[in-house]
């Protein structure tokens, strides 16, 4: 059993990234954080709970969503994380994790068709170094016609302890364009973490447009929160 202080979190964001690294067992947590920029804005949501010590379910939401003059709420997406090998000091911790996605966003703020993600992890941890590799496989659905469209992305995040409760996180991260006429996209991340508590952890930062239709400065900010474990008192 985890007591109300041994709690830790396990932060998804801000990266692109995932961790392989499940949630605590038992344990139910947040995210929920800010994306703004001039002419995209959004609140988004992460719910996360440990099933077992390797299986995660997962559920994002958009409530919020601003872009190029619309506004309204995005789609949910739902899913599942499963840890496969856990990390060792010659070896990193390898999962799975597969998202779907439900058209629920307001006009002109998403396709309106079914989406599936399926995204390999690894991560690993070098002395006090830690690094987040994803490569996710996006099948998009297509608003005629039937069928999926495919875009391919790939993420390396690298996070390091400053001083104190402070730490700092860099993200590269690039994804196909699922259609030959138009570019793909590329970023990078820069932001800062900063440890209230284990349970809480705060982020900020910015993401810097490399190439593609997105946009050039993107300014975030979000926490984790390890709310409570639901199995304690249980065996």
């Amino acid at each position: 059993m985890f007591a109300q202080d041994e709690l830790i979190a396990v932060p998804n964001r801000p990266t692109v990234s995932t961790p392989a690294q499940p949630v605590q067992r038992g344990v139910l947590e947040t995210e929920w954080g800010v994306d703004a920029a001039s002419w995209y804005q959004d609140l988004n949501g992460l719910l996360k709970f440990g099933v077992s010590k390797n299986f995660e379910l997962r559920v994002t939401d958009f409530p919020i969503l601003a872009t190029s003059g619309t506004h309204g709420t995005g789609d949910v997406t739902a899913g599942f994380k499963y840890r496969i090998t856990q990390g060792s000091p010659h070896s990193p911790s390898l999962a799975f994790m597969y998202m779907a996605k439900a058209p629920t966003a307001g006009d002109g703020l998403g396709s309106g068709e079914v989406d599936h993600v399926f995204t390999f992890l690894a991560s690993k941890d070098l002395r006090r170094h830690h690094f987040d590799f994803n490569l996710s496989a996006n099948l998009l659905g297509r608003s005629s016609g039937g069928g999926f469209d495919r875009s391919y992305l790939n993420a390396l995040a690298w996070s390091h302890p400053v001083r104190g409760k402070w730490g700092v996180t860099l993200e590269l991260s690039g994804i196909t364009s699922p259609v030959s006429s138009a570019p793909g996209s590329a970023q990078f991340l820069a932001s800062a973490l900063y440890t209230v508590k284990p349970r809480l952890i705060l982020d900020c930062g910015m993401v810097r447009r490399i190439t593609g239709n997105i946009p050039n400065n993107l300014f975030i900010a979000g926490f984790t929160y390890s709310i409570a474990n639901l199995y304690s008192g249980k065996h």
